[in-house]
């Protein structure tokens, strides 16, 4: 099965984006619009200079991937960059086991890779994109100045 990217991304005109974004206020001060979104819940930003910036929210990590908008879209017809970006081969498996979205919903990690878990189907399943953006964003909040390997407890406030 080879995916497309239409298939890799959600549809954001369908998506309440000052929903999704008010946990991740602390990271994306000097964005100005979203790009996309992909499946797996990632968000591509258009940075107040212009740059395309990629949000991880497995992660938190917010990261300049290209100068300006027409360098993504050149971008995206490059297989090494969509692999990487997008993770294509994931979600190939994920629709195999029978893990499909419905139109509000993004794949979302039980338990972020940055605390521990596994990036693996057992381990990601359909959510609610309110939610999802909600609860990595709230989580990478409170753990992003934490030195690698410290011991947490996570509090997620609904």
């Amino acid at each position: 099965m080879k995916l497309t990217l239409k298939q890799l991304t959600k549809d954001i005109t369908k998506i309440d984006t000052e929903d999704i974004l008010s946990c991740w206020q602390w990271r994306l001060k000097n964005m100005k619009a979203i790009v996309c979104i992909s499946v797996l819940g990632d968000i591509f930003l258009l940075g107040q200079d212009d740059a395309i910036y990629w949000l991880q929210t497995d992660n938190g990590d917010l990261t300049k991937i290209v100068d300006s908008f027409e360098q993504f879209q050149q971008s995206l017809i490059d297989e090494e960059k969509i692999d990487n970006w997008f993770l294509p081969q994931l979600i190939e498996k994920l629709i195999t086991a029978g893990k499909t979205l419905k139109e509000n919903e993004v794949y979302s990690y039980k338990k972020l890779p940055v605390i521990g878990g596994a990036y693996s189907i057992d381990n990601i399943d359909p959510t609610d994109m309110s939610v999802h953006f909600a609860f990595s964003g709230q989580i990478c909040e409170q753990i992003k100045d934490l030195p690698d390997g410290t011991k947490v407890n996570i509090k997620y406030e609904n």
